[in-house]
């Protein structure tokens, strides 16, 4: 990593700074070598040369495509701009910028808890240097368009470009699900027939540009900041499933679950079945308090671990976090009033947490340049409950939600089902993939319309075709 620069006297040459400027306008290397040796003078005693520029101009390949061929070449001056502001970036940054704003090569190189811009993050050194990246680079962007991609999504002011799109994938997942089991009610192996077969669709499945054009390397780059978390989280994702499976048999507790739920009504003249949305966030913790002996006996019987009340209770507000998320992931639901949760989603959410405190193995957050955050899945979820720190792992929430999914399934009979629906959403998130490689923002928007229209429909025409083959 280079050290400090010695600095003489800013430059007064403008052309390198970013600005609104002419976007016909060009220059070369060779030029912007000598405006940098002005500008910071030598860099560990040597003179700023083009070659000095290498690793600044291999990442710009790497991550947005733009090759520079020579010292000579005339290019647009938006690009030389965007290889000047990552130079000086990297150059007096403690960290190193390069590596660590690189694409991730492969599943092992990504994480799920790359720093994202409007969440409380780790670290916040990382998210303070993208931030001022990312400002940087919209001073040459024409404001409406950074407009349209900070709305692309919805208005959702909390959320990154990048959680908006973890959301929206979300969405639309749920749609499609949605479409086949209404139509596949009751047939799971049907329901798991479709679920594979628009998999291998989405696997083929690629937004590509019908013209040859790239927008100004700027945009490139702002583009491909905002959504690199989500690049981390679509090639991280697949293995970070499997690894975090449920590693034994789940029990059944149809039978049991239906004699508590009679048990419970006592002297009605009818009872809610478990998989009757009767709960909510604010009143789940009633199974608990007024039905020990019995919750545990259904947590026990879904992990084969002996359970006690005094275990179930110290997960009581691990569960509520969780059972948060999944009223929002699935139901677009912030109301803790809303009667959006059944009693095995409750049993489900227990079980996650009590699996992991006597079964899980370990999991380690990580990103480029991190400190040590432990191993313990639960400590670093706690961490999470913290009102002053409320930040929440992303590859920690997901082996609790997982977990939670693998077990309503196996509950309601579905599990062949659920791993077919597993499938489908890795092979979605390959096309997604392809949709942010465009790095132009009205490319992008249009991919994403493009991507979810034809996802949709189809779903809807493998059911109709499966309804006139029935008749």
């Amino acid at each position: 990593m280079a050290q400090e620069p010695t600095r003489t006297p800013l430059a007064t040459n403008p052309k390198f700074q970013f600005s609104a400027a002419d976007p016909s306008e060009t220059a070369t290397l060779g030029e912007l070598a000598k405006h940098l040796e002005a500008e910071v003078g030598k860099v560990n005693g040597e003179q700023i040369t083009p070659a000095a520029l290498k690793r600044t101009l291999d990442f710009l390949q790497k991550s947005i495509g733009v090759e520079v061929a020579g010292n000579n070449q005339s290019l647009p001056i938006s690009t030389l701009k965007t290889v000047r502001l990552l130079f000086l970036t990297d150059l007096e940054s403690s960290r190193n910028v390069l590596a660590m704003l690189t694409p991730p090569e492969t599943a092992d190189d990504a994480t799920m808890q790359f720093s994202s811009v409007t969440t409380i993050p780790r670290d916040k050194d990382a998210d303070t240097l993208i931030k001022g990246l990312s400002e940087t680079l919209e001073l040459e962007i024409d404001p409406e368009r950074v407009r349209m991609f900070a709305r692309l999504l919805g208005d959702r002011e909390a959320h990154s470009v990048a959680e908006k799109l973890l959301l929206h994938v979300e969405r639309t997942n749920d749609e499609v699900s949605a479409i086949f089991r209404e139509h596949f009610r009751g047939d799971d192996a049907a329901l798991a027939q479709a679920f594979c077969h628009i998999a291998m669709q989405m696997d083929q499945f690629r937004v590509e540009r019908t013209e040859d054009l790239n927008p100004p390397a700027s945009e490139a780059m702002y583009t491909y900041l905002q959504t690199l978390p989500f690049r981390h989280f679509i090639q991280h994702y697949p293995i970070h499933l499997q690894e975090t499976r449920i590693q034994h048999d789940i029990g059944d507790i149809h039978d049991v679950a239906d004699r508590f739920c009679r048990l419970a009504a006592g002297d009605a003249q009818w009872h809610h079945g478990p998989s009757s949305r009767v709960f909510s966030v604010s009143t789940f913790h009633h199974l608990l308090s007024e039905w020990p002996d019995q919750m545990c006996d259904l947590v026990a019987k879904a992990t084969s671990i002996a359970t006690n009340i005094k275990q179930l209770k110290g997960h009581e507000d691990r569960a509520r976090r969780l059972l948060v998320s999944y009223a929002y992931r699935s139901f677009d639901c912030t109301d803790p009033s809303a009667c959006v949760l059944t009693v095995y989603d409750v049993v489900a959410a227990l079980a996650s947490f009590r699996y992991q405190q006597a079964e899980g193995g370990e999991y380690q957050p990580y990103w480029h340049g991190q400190t040590a955050q432990g191993k313990s899945p639960q400590r670093l979820f706690d961490k999470g409950l913290n009102p002053r720190d409320p930040h929440q792992h992303q590859g920690v929430m997901q082996i609790y939600l997982n977990r939670f999914y693998e077990y309503q399934a196996a509950f309601s009979g579905t599990t062949e089902s659920y791993h077919a629906w597993m499938r489908y959403q890795v092979a979605v998130l390959g096309a997604y993939l392809s949709v942010v490689d465009l790095k132009d923002i009205t490319a992008i928007s249009a991919g994403l319309s493009t991507l979810n229209f034809y996802n949709v429909n189809l779903a809807k025409d493998m059911a109709i075709e499966h309804y006139r083959m029935e008749r």
